[in-house]
């Protein structure tokens, strides 16, 4: 059971917060100083951040590095009995707005066609 303030984030949702900011994978690799087929390994076949990427990660989305660091650390642990105390420390310090703001970009890039067919007039 945890208590921790929002759900732990995972790679994905740092890359998915990242690409909503920056428009394209791409610009985010940059960011992140890897090769833009890095990007695509990690959403389709799975890994983490490493700890010099998260606290890139961190420092460029606004977050505490802290909780990027964590996350990092429990999602590598997914398969250990460690998980579950590092998931819970991840969202100790995942503050609540930051887990709003991840769940949001998901739906909005979940989303998307359906918005722009949405007239504004």
């Amino acid at each position: 059971m945890t208590t921790g303030k929002g759900p732990m984030l995972y790679t994905v949702d740092i890359l998915d917060m990242m690409k909503e900011k920056l428009g394209s994978d791409y610009k985010a690799a940059r960011i992140l100083d890897v090769h833009p087929n890095r990007i695509n390994h990690l959403r389709h076949k799975g890994g983490t951040l490493t700890d010099p990427q998260a606290l890139k990660a961190a420092e460029f989305l606004g977050f505490p590095p802290e909780a990027i660091i964590l996350s990092m650390a429990a999602e590598r642990s997914l398969k250990s009995p460690a998980f579950d105390l590092l998931r819970s420390l991840a969202e100790d310090h995942t503050p609540k707005i930051l887990a709003a703001a991840s769940v949001l970009a998901v739906a909005i890039l979940a989303n998307f066609d359906n918005l722009s067919k949405i007239p504004l007039t």
